[in-house]
């Protein structure tokens, strides 16, 4: 279902949409609705609802403190441990410290991700370029 919505513009951004929309050979509303599209963050109901609040404080940092999410590392002596013990349960039944630990890094592992992904979204949604993504190892 579509929505009607009435918006002012600037005059400048006014006629760069119409000429954007002209080049494009496409009606102005079309080149709103996939900018939008385009520029709008995922929404947090779109993470899974244990990490969401692992997420959502990104929405309160600035551009320098995204730019720093963007760029952690899943610590190397956890990483390691994380694919040894990868490894072990391939090979055999993990004990209950082992399978503790292993979910607990998975996790940690996971929370990163979703934090260094979520704050790239941020930074390109606010007009910044977007560092290269390191792995989160």
């Amino acid at each position: 279902m579509e929505q009607t919505i009435t918006i002012n513009l600037p005059s400048l951004l006014y006629q760069k949409l119409q000429r954007t929309a002209e080049l494009a050979h496409q009606p102005t509303e079309v080149i709103i609705a996939q900018s939008l599209r385009h520029t709008l963050p995922p929404l947090l109901e779109d993470i899974p609802l244990d990490y969401q609040p692992n997420v959502y404080s990104l929405l309160q940092l600035n551009v320098n403190e995204l730019r720093y999410e963007v760029q952690k590392i899943f610590p190397p002596e956890q990483w390691s441990k994380y694919e040894w013990l990868l490894e072990q349960k391939k090979l055999r039944e993990l004990t209950t410290f082992e399978k503790r630990d292993l979910e607990t890094l998975r996790r940690e592992a996971d929370i990163l991700a979703l934090r260094k992904g979520y704050a790239a979204v941020l930074l390109k949604r606010r007009g910044y370029a977007v560092p290269v993504l390191e792995s989160i190892s």
